[in-house]
């Protein structure tokens, strides 16, 4: 993968999707070669550290298309997604299943209409959403923000739709660049050199009922380092889980 910005998806995914660490080899599922990944996040509990799951990347394949394993701490796969880039990259497709309680969601264009699909055990509900030509999906978050790069780094705070699966709706947001002394996931040690950005609700009242997402990027080629924020996974009892995720890189 290039580490020069926002390529070409064909040859450089969203900065999410780079590269397996060689300590996760022995943790990969039994299903798919520790090769197939190209990146790997590790995902901390923030109120006991302790890692809860790993989310493993596969490269983009012919069809633009790019898997994603969820893995427990023991190496069983629970839970699997599929992003497709056809389109806008702040706009994948994507399929999610989750073996735990058996709940799916996804996110599908279908001629002008985008549908938003999200249901557990059977029971299924829809939303299309018309007015959709910018709403920022799933993972695509990060294309948006190394798409609109400069502009944050010169200080201006951008506000986009995001689609909210879950609730089949959508909600405005707003990224802007932070000191590092202001992010939860500055380290002295490490990072001296990143970038920190955090996303809110663009509204107030809506800021009363969210917390923000914290994010840290290696500005050598726009790399996602560390997210700080609600997983969209939740824990076994189905309830959310706040989560530190850690990426690693191989090129």
């Amino acid at each position: 993968m290039s580490n020069t910005g926002f390529k070409s998806i064909k040859n450089r995914a969203p900065a999410i999707y780079f590269a397996l660490v060689s300590l996760l080899v022995g943790m990969v599922p039994a299903l798919a070669k520790a090769q197939d990944y190209v990146t790997a996040g590790t995902a901390y509990s923030l109120n006991s550290n302790q890692v809860l799951y790993r989310e493993l990347y596969t490269g983009i394949d012919e069809n633009k298309s790019v898997r994603v394993d969820y893995v427990s701490p023991e190496g069983k796969t629970f839970a699997t997604k599929t992003l497709v880039y056809s389109g806008e990259l702040f706009q994948p497709m994507f399929n999610f299943e989750d073996t735990r309680d058996n709940e799916f969601a996804s996110a599908q264009f279908e001629g002008a209409r985008l549908m938003l699909t999200q249901g557990a055990k059977g029971h299924q509900s829809q939303k299309a959403i018309l007015d959709n030509a910018k709403i920022v999906i799933d993972a695509g978050f990060d294309a948006y923000i190394q798409l609109h790069w400069d502009k944050l780094m010169e200080g201006k705070r951008l506000k986009f739709e995001f689609a909210l699966v879950n609730r089949l709706t959508t909600v405005q947001l707003e990224v802007r660049k932070i000191r590092a002394s202001e992010s939860p996931v500055y380290d002295d040690d490490i990072g001296s050199d990143w970038v920190y950005f955090r996303i809110t609700p663009a509204k107030k009242i809506a800021s009363l009922f969210a917390d923000p997402i914290n994010l840290a990027y290696n500005p050598n080629g726009k790399y996602l380092m560390r997210y700080h924020g609600r997983s969209n996974l939740d824990d076994n009892n189905g309830d959310p889980v706040d989560v530190r995720i850690e990426y690693e890189y191989l090129n």
